[in-house]
């Protein structure tokens, strides 16, 4: 893992590119050593701006979050909740989990020095709890909640069935439209692939726009994705190297394009939005097909 970082962070640093960087996994928390050693290399190169952790946060204790303190650029660790109740978690996290998640959102506040941010995944199963979850992160006093699509890849490849569909994604951004009382209609929204839910100094919300060719996954080996949802091989950068994989990559150069898309995404008017292709390669392996999501006529 740190040899792709180090050869990530030298790339970058040869064409004076600075980044933002989410370390996830699987478990980033699993093995301390390698996490800390990770953290201590990107915290000392000033190509990092900043460092977010993205964990299910079960090994977090007094003292791992001590270590972590260490590291100044290190600003957010950001939790997953599958549901805004107990049961509705549990189901899919495992007994006791949504309990103990929030025991660490309390113990990461009481150190007063990462952001404690919830990842919300949606799916047909926890839709219902849209506003519950809203009104829990209010409660908890949340720094930020990420509201997410659920999109099955790994070992969710089996649960296609729980995928929203386009009726239920324009019930989505209707909900939030009311909720925040937006002066938009639903369509909109289609732009935005997430959104990110401030509770203070007061309550707001955030569109998050694809960030194809804007951001990348990296995985340990070396492989390249477009977004850690998106699981389409661009090549590996130790092989490689970044500039290479993405300057000869046609995925990337079109992905984005209507006029590469199929279906109605071929003909879309609106200009900002391609449709989510992370979940179009997903359901169909086909990253240019139709939108399943998109509720346009």
């Amino acid at each position: 893992m740190l040899s792709v970082a180090e050869k990530i962070i030298n790339e970058l640093k040869s064409r004076n590119y600075t980044t933002c960087i989410n370390i996830t996994g699987g478990e980033p928390l699993l093995d301390k050593s390698v996490l800390v050693s990770l953290l201590h290399f990107l915290n000392q190169s000033p190509v990092v701006q900043e460092l977010m952790i993205i964990t299910n946060g079960l090994l977090l204790n007094e003292d791992y979050l001590s270590e972590l303190e260490k590291f100044s650029k290190l600003s957010t660790i950001k939790l997953s909740l599958e549901g805004a109740t107990s049961q509705s978690n549990d189901l899919f996290r495992g007994k006791g989990t949504y309990d103990s998640i929030l025991q660490k959102i309390k113990l990461i506040q009481f150190h007063c020095r990462f952001k404690a941010v919830v990842m919300f995944t949606l799916q047909k199963m926890n839709l219902p709890e849209l506003e519950l979850m809203l009104s829990l992160g209010e409660e908890l006093n949340l720094d930020g909640l990420i509201l997410e699509r659920f999109i099955p890849e790994g070992q969710g490849r089996g649960l296609k069935n729980l995928v929203l569909d386009k009726y239920d994604w324009e019930n989505l951004l209707n909900k939030l439209i009311q909720y925040f009382d937006l002066d938009v209609g639903s369509e909109d929204l289609l732009p935005y692939k997430a959104f990110w839910i401030q509770f203070y100094p007061e309550l707001d919300i955030l569109g998050a726009a694809c960030n194809l060719n804007e951001a990348l996954c990296i995985m340990p080996d070396g492989i390249l994705y477009p977004c850690r949802r998106f699981i389409f091989s661009l090549g590996n950068v130790l092989q490689e190297g970044i500039w290479s994989v993405l300057e000869k990559s046609k995925l990337l150069q079109t992905v984005t394009n209507h006029a590469h898309l199929k279906g109605k995404c071929h003909s879309c008017f609106i200009e900002d939005c391609h449709g989510c292709r992370a979940l179009c390669y997903s359901l169909y392996r086909d990253p240019y097909a139709v939108d399943y999501q998109c509720f346009l006529k």
